[in-house]
């Protein structure tokens, strides 16, 4: 899957490192933490941005495949998304760190347990500005409207795992709706968005956004039957 789009990881990968930079020099080393060569994620959400976009470009490309300026433009708008939709998802998982204590994250030290709470908390809120800097730059107040759902999602979903009750934390429907506001609304959105970038029809961009819907809202704990399990799961 990454290899399909594996030219265009990189190019995410160097915006990405890019756009972080900030003028007080350790904010920005702490903003850059989870963007350095050997410490990045998989980047999950960026490739399935780019698998998007390509599948729906090939509707816009000339019958001989000869790439124009319009469609470079139009690739580069999709990049965008693709960047902006990471730099929201290492937000979450900046302050997610600091809300849960934790000591790692992708295979190493977390950034709070480097720098502290305080600074791990300011270097989110630094990506968060700059992709929003970076969302409104691209003109379309759709998708911005489209994004910035998915923030309020993200906060929506941490406060409904926050403050659970236990009757809630044995319902498969309260999981299913506090996992798509934590995770699912992200990347379905922004799917919707490369979409509506793209210049597809409204049944197509609600096609995208199922799609992503349904690559990331997905049960991650098949198998388990029993409620008590079922809450004992959801409460790690």
């Amino acid at each position: 899957m990454y290899s399909v789009v594996a030219d265009d990881l990189l190019d995410v990968s160097s915006r990405l490192r890019s756009i972080v930079a900030a003028e007080v020099p350790k904010l920005a080393s702490a903003a850059e933490y989870f963007f350095n060569i050997g410490t990045e994620g998989k980047k999950f959400r960026p490739t399935i941005m780019l698998l998007m976009a390509s599948a729906l470009n090939m509707s816009t490309l000339a019958l001989d495949g000869v790439v124009d300026s319009s469609y470079n433009e139009l690739h580069s708008r999709q990049l965008s998304i693709a960047v902006i939709t990471e730099m929201i998802h290492v937000t979450s998982l900046l302050h997610n760190d600091v809300l849960d204590d934790a000591e790692t994250r992708h295979g190493i030290g977390s950034l709070k347990c480097f720098m502290g709470n305080k600074m791990a908390v300011l270097a989110g809120d630094v990506l968060l500005s700059r992709a929003l800097v970076a969302l409104s730059s691209l003109g379309n107040n759709e998708v911005v409207d489209l994004i910035w759902r998915s923030v309020q999602h993200l906060v929506t979903g941490e406060t409904m795992q926050m403050t659970a009750a236990f009757e809630q934390r044995c319902s498969m429907e309260y999981y299913m709706k506090m996992t798509y506001n934590k995770t699912a609304a992200l990347i379905s959105n922004s799917c919707q968005a490369v979409s509506i970038i793209t210049g597809q029809t409204a049944a197509v961009s609600m096609l995208a956004y199922d799609y992503g819907w349904n690559m990331e809202n997905r049960c991650p704990i098949q198998g388990l039957s029993q409620k008590s399990d079922y809450g004992e799961a959801m409460s790690c």
